[in-house]
């Protein structure tokens, strides 16, 4: 994801220095007209506004925090736009961490595909400062079509969870309705026609599974590996809000399954709909 939104920041009109450890990544921010640092100590100490995607809270906890960290190495003033998908706890610790130090910090993790970041037009889920928020919203601006302040800091970041977990909840249900269904010798194509007529249909049905895995398409995508990090980020506020999520947990040990079959690194619809039928003895046919 990251790529592309850096890529519709440089459009954007914005001055960017990309820094990724996978070097394909640089040198593809480098052709579409950004600048690349192989210090990312180094760039942070002149840039206005620092903006990170990363793959979990481990991930984002090590780049940022500490006397290693990115904050410790950015000029006062300077804003944190912290856009990765992580638990409550690590952007809250960010946060305070930031203005113990005269960093500016907001959270904006997103929603959509790959797709819509590389079209700019991704969903933005801001928490934060009001007036902060606003400083953001011309770079917020290139990278999606619509912001949505969701509160404090922390509070982004569950609407984030709640999101991811519940269109897992909606893949896995729509998943096992159409296995079963084909194991009961009903085509794809008649249980498609019956369910978009009632409350069953909804945006798995009609985009995700016809779009790519019912094709036998299974590249990312959103990662099943990631998923199953979300949902399980999900799972554990709920647990400490003291919350039941019984659909949540179900579609968590679907992903499970999936990674034990060794699709974390595949497109997760796709990944939950082979782990269902291996288990179930059939294939869909689209």
């Amino acid at each position: 994801m990251g790529l592309p939104m850096a890529t519709n920041l440089v459009r954007g009109g914005f001055a960017v220095t990309g820094f990724d450890l996978d070097a394909r990544n640089a040198d593809a921010l480098v052709q579409a007209g950004g600048r690349r640092s192989d210090d990312a100590h180094a760039a942070a100490r002149n840039c206005d506004v620092l903006v990170t995607m990363l793959p979990d809270d481990r991930a984002v906890d090590h780049v940022l925090a500490g006397e290693r960290g990115l904050i410790a190495r950015l000029p006062a003033g300077a804003l944190v736009i912290e856009m990765s998908t992580t638990g409550l706890r690590t952007k809250k610790a960010l946060l305070a961490e930031a203005a113990s130090r005269g960093v500016d910090f907001i959270e904006c993790p997103v929603g959509k595909t790959v797709e819509h970041a590389v079209a700019g037009t991704l969903s933005l889920m801001a928490g934060g400062d009001s007036a902060l928020i606003d400083r953001a919203r011309p770079i917020l601006g290139a990278m999606g079509s619509e912001v949505h302040i969701c509160g404090e800091v922390g509070a982004a970041s569950a609407m984030k969870l709640i999101n991811n977990a519940l269109v897992a909840c909606i893949n896995a249900a729509s998943i096992e309705a159409l296995v079963a269904g084909s194991k009961a010798n009903l085509s794809v194509e008649t249980m498609m026609s019956v369910l978009k007529t009632t409350m069953a249909w909804n945006n798995s049905l009609a985009n995700a599974l016809p779009r790519k895995a019912l094709k036998r398409d299974f590249k990312p995508g959103f990662m099943t590996r990631l998923a199953h990090k979300d949902v399980g980020l999900a799972l554990e506020m709920a647990r400490e809000l003291d919350v039941p999520m019984h659909q949540g947990e179900a579609a968590f040990a679907l992903l499970r399954q999936a990674l034990d079959d060794g699709y974390g690194a595949d497109d997760t619809p796709g990944s939950m709909l082979r782990a269902c039928e291996a288990r179930s003895g059939v294939q869909l046919v689209a």
